[in-house]
């Protein structure tokens, strides 16, 4: 492998892009700021802790503008495991282009929707409701004036409308079949999970056709409608189709589409199961704080208008992701993940480091990883000193003898045949000189 590029690049405030470049392979992790709810499961099981939380409460607030986390580009392997276990799908991963997640049978949270056809009332409640744009309806409608038909010019009508608004779900049917009809649109919350109220019908408009009230226009028995005037017309069936599309890769199984469809044409399931708890709130103050129920991507807590609790839990919104927990300056909740649901291959490489990941989600607590310690023995060496000892001064006639041995050896040393023997070519001369005698 050639040299590796790590690059960090922020195009714009919603998203942090890194970058591990090498000869023909290019690893790209995008995190998008915008989605991110800042529950911290990511820097919870990132190995390297490349994933830096920022002061989620200050963030979650108001009181300070920045990302919920930050990533250390040096620092990341690239390994995945942030975007596979992210419940709000923030953080995404491609290898040379293509989402790691789909190429392979990695480990991942197992959150699913299903949409079930056969099931389903054509209407726009759940697109309506969704708070990530995860479902998409194209829906079609007929107009009522391609539906009733008068003989001639339509005459002058008289009539009764009785309107049951609590029954209502705002599905949008009438309002888009009839000009004589109109609902303020609004923005769903807790306390009121409907996207719509003031349901009205313009009366100089109404023509009395009962169309409103037919079974395949309103799913709830809204409208009763009478006619007092008999007239020539001719009034044709209703139909409505729908084309439903659901971005699993947005949805983030808060259920607010499963529990509000009046036909349980959805079936959604969550990854993570759990427990939320609201304790000490006393100290509590959800007007000045707001924290807790401003970060909840599902909405599934929130200031009651009408009660003299603080703050409510709606358990079947919860996806128990946390981000409660960090936003709350008072650490007045806490959130237990009981079960993660996950699926994927658990005999691939890397799966102990992921069912670890998994585990630590859960609140596991793990030891540090220690290094093993090699004994080492230390032999102590001891050395013997012996007393030096003198040498007695040589006798004269054998002094004598030896230097006379020297002489003799130096004479030697300074002939060429010697100076041959030392580096090896004493044979060799010996047998040319034995030649030439």
């Amino acid at each position: 492998m050639g040299e590796i590029t790590l690059e960090l690049d922020i195009p714009d405030e919603n998203r942090q892009i890194l970058r591990w470049i090498a000869d023909e392979s290019e690893k790209i992790l995008i995190f998008h700021n915008d989605k991110c709810v800042g529950c911290g499961i990511c820097s919870i099981i990132c190995p390297t802790k490349a994933i830096e939380l920022m002061p989620i409460p200050e963030i979650a607030t108001g009181n300070l503008e920045a990302p919920y986390c930050v990533f250390d580009h040096e620092k990341c392997i690239y390994c995945a495991l942030c975007s596979a276990l992210c419940p709000v799908n923030a953080i995404e991963f491609t290898f040379n282009g293509e989402p790691v997640l789909d190429m392979l049978d990695r480990l991942k949270l197992d959150k699913k929707i299903e949409f079930k056809e056969e099931k389903c009332f054509p209407c726009k409640l759940c697109e309506l409701l969704c708070s990530r744009d995860a479902i998409e309806i194209d829906l079609k409608v007929p107009k009522k004036e391609d539906l009733v038909i008068y003989q001639g010019e339509p005459p002058k009508v008289e009539g009764k409308i009785d309107i049951d608004e609590k029954n209502c779900i705002y599905c949008m049917n009438c309002v888009l079949l009839c000009d004589a009809i109109d609902i303020d649109e609004v923005e769903p919350t807790t306390e009121y999970p409907k996207p719509g109220k003031n349901l009205r019908v313009n009366l100089d408009k109404c023509d009395f056709c009962g169309l409103c009230a037919h079974e395949k226009v309103c799913p709830a028995d809204v409208f009763k409608v009478q006619c007092f005037t008999d007239v020539d017309r001719k009034i044709l069936e209703p139909e409505l189709k729908a084309d439903v599309k659901i971005n699993e890769k947005e949805c983030i199984s808060c259920g607010w589409c499963q529990i509000h469809c009046p036909t349980e044409a959805i079936e959604v399931q969550k990854a993570i199961e759990g427990k939320l708890e609201l304790t000490n709130m006393e100290k509590c103050d959800p007007v000045g704080c707001v924290a807790c129920y401003q970060i909840c991507p599902t909405r599934a807590l929130y200031s009651p208008k009408s009660s003299k609790e603080k703050i409510i839990h709606k358990e079947e919104y919860c996806i128990y992701c946390g981000a409660c927990e960090l936003s709350c300056p008072e650490k007045l909740i806490k959130v237990e993940r009981e079960k993660i649901k996950y699926t994927g291959d658990e005999t691939g490489p890397w799966t102990s480091s992921w069912l670890r990941a998994i585990e630590q989600i859960s609140g596991k607590q793990f030891p540090a990883i220690s290094i093993r310690e090699i004994p080492i023995t230390i032999e102590e060496i001891k050395i013997k000193i012996s007393k030096a000892k003198e040498i007695p001064p040589l006798k004269p006639e054998i002094e004598k003898r030896v230097k006379h041995k020297l002489s003799k050896i130096n004479e030697k040393l300074k002939t060429i045949k010697t100076r041959f023997w030392v580096e090896g070519r004493t044979k060799k001369r010996i047998e040319i000189e034995e030649e030439g005698d």
